[in-house]
C-alpha cells in the first residue's frame, strides 16, 4: 500500500489527456506521472476505477512479452480530505528521447489530407505504411498485435493519441513506445454493485462480448465490433496477430496478476476474471480455431496436389478438399 500524498510534484512535468487529472512526481528518483480517476459518466459511481484498469492491464500486456509502461498503485489524499486511489504511471521519455504520438505522426503523411486524429482504419493502415521514422512491418505488427489484446481487454478508447513511438533526437533512432494510457480497458466504469447483477445475468455478461464495447477505430465511420471484425478473417495483418498472441495468452499469470492486485473487491476481481475468459473464449478462439484449420487444411491441400495422379478434373480435387482435408483438421485449442 502506497500513499503518494507527500511525494515531490515536479511541476516541470505536465501531461495531457481528457480523462482525469495528472501530475508529474518524484518516486525513488524517477519520474512517475500520477493518474487520478475521472469523474463518473453515470450517478451510481462519483469516480471510474480507470487507475485500477490502467494497472492491471498494463501488467497484463507486459506478461504478454510486450513492452509496457511501468505502473504501481496507490492512494493520494486530496485537498478536501478525500482519498483516492491512484496509478503512477513511470514516465518512459527523456532528455534526448520524445513520446511521438501516433496521430502526429499521422498527421505528417502529406498525400493525405485526414486529421492526425482520424480513425478509419484504412486511413490508419495507410499512415503506418506511408510514414518514415520506423519499419513499416514492425509497427504494424505491433499495431495488431495492440489490437488483438486491445480486444481481449475491451479496450473502446485505443485512439491515434495513445500509442506511438519513442524518438531520439540526438541519434534520431526510432522504437516503438511502450503500451500506455491503458485506463478505458476492463469496464472502469460499474459499480461492484452493478458489476454483482452482471455476474448474476448471462446476457449482460454475453452483451459485454458480442455486443460492446467496440473499439475507437472505424470502418465507414462505424465503431468496429471486435467479436464481428477479427472473426471476419478478412484482414490478414489481424489473422497474423491473432495467431501470434493467443498461445501467449497465460491465464495462470493473469489471474495471478487480477487476484494481487490491492483496493478491488473479491466481486471486481471475479468480473474480471470472467469477462477476459468469456472475451477470450468467445472472441479470440473461436477465430484462432478457424484460422489454424484453414492453414491445416491449405498444408494437406498442397501435399495432395504434389502427389495427384493424371486425369482426376479440377472440380473432383475441390471437393476432395473440402469434403475429407478440410472436415478431417482438428481445431486446437
Amino acid at each position: 500500500m502506497i500513499d503518494f500524498t507527500n511525494a515531490l510534484v515536479d511541476y516541470g512535468f505536465v501531461y495531457g489527456g481528457a480523462n482525469g487529472k495528472k501530475i508529474g512526481i518524484r518516486y525513488n528518483d524517477e519520474i512517475y506521472m500520477l493518474k487520478f480517476p475521472a469523474k463518473g459518466k453515470n450517478a451510481e459511481l462519483s469516480y471510474t476505477n480507470s487507475p485500477i484498469s490502467e494497472y492491471i492491464a498494463c501488467h497484463i500486456f507486459e506478461s504478454l512479452g510486450m513492452d509496457a509502461q511501468k505502473t504501481i498503485l496507490g492512494t493520494y489524499k486530496m485537498p478536501n480530505g478525500e482519498e483516492k486511489i491512484v496509478v503512477a504511471c513511470k514516465d518512459f521519455t527523456s532528455e534526448n528521447t520524445v513520446l511521438q504520438e501516433f496521430a502526429y505522426i499521422k498527421n505528417s503523411i502529406l498525400s493525405t489530407s485526414n486529421s492526425g486524429y482520424g480513425v478509419e482504419l484504412e486511413d490508419v493502415l495507410f499512415a503506418i505504411s506511408d510514414q518514415q521514422i520506423i519499419n513499416e512491418e514492425e509497427l504494424t505488427e505491433h499495431f495488431w498485435n495492440m489490437f488483438i489484446i486491445d480486444s481481449l481487454l475491451g479496450n473502446f478508447d485505443r485512439h491515434n493519441g495513445n500509442w506511438g513511438v519513442l524518438y531520439n533526437k540526438k541519434t534520431s533512432e526510432a522504437k516503438i513506445a511502450p503500451i500506455y494510457d491503458c485506463g478505458s480497458c476492463l469496464f472502469p466504469n460499474p459499480s461492484d454493485e452493478t458489476l454483482k447483477l452482471f455476474l448474476e445475468n448471462p446476457e449482460e455478461l454475453e452483451e459485454r462480448v458480442y455486443t460492446f464495447p467496440n473499439s475507437a477505430l472505424k470502418i465507414n465511420n462505424e465503431k468496429i465490433n471486435p467479436y464481428k471484425f477479427i472473426n471476419s478473417l478478412k484482414n490478414v495483418d489481424c489473422n497474423s496477430a491473432l495467431l501470434r498472441m493467443v498461445p501467449k495468452i497465460d491465464f495462470n499469470k493473469i489471474n495471478q496478476i487480477i487476484d494481487e492486485t490491492p483496493y478491488i473487491s473479491d466481486i471486481r476481481k471475479k468480473f474480471y476474471k470472467t469477462m477476459i475468459k468469456m472475451r477470450y473464449d468467445k472472441i479470440l478462439i473461436p477465430a484462432f480455431n478457424m484460422l489454424n484449420k484453414i492453414n491445416c487444411g491449405k498444408t494437406q491441400f498442397f501435399h495432395f496436389t504434389n502427389t495427384l495422379i493424371n486425369g482426376i478434373i479440377l472440380y473432383d480435387l475441390w471437393r476432395y478438399y473440402e469434403s475429407n482435408i478440410i472436415k478431417g483438421c482438428k481445431e486446437p485449442r
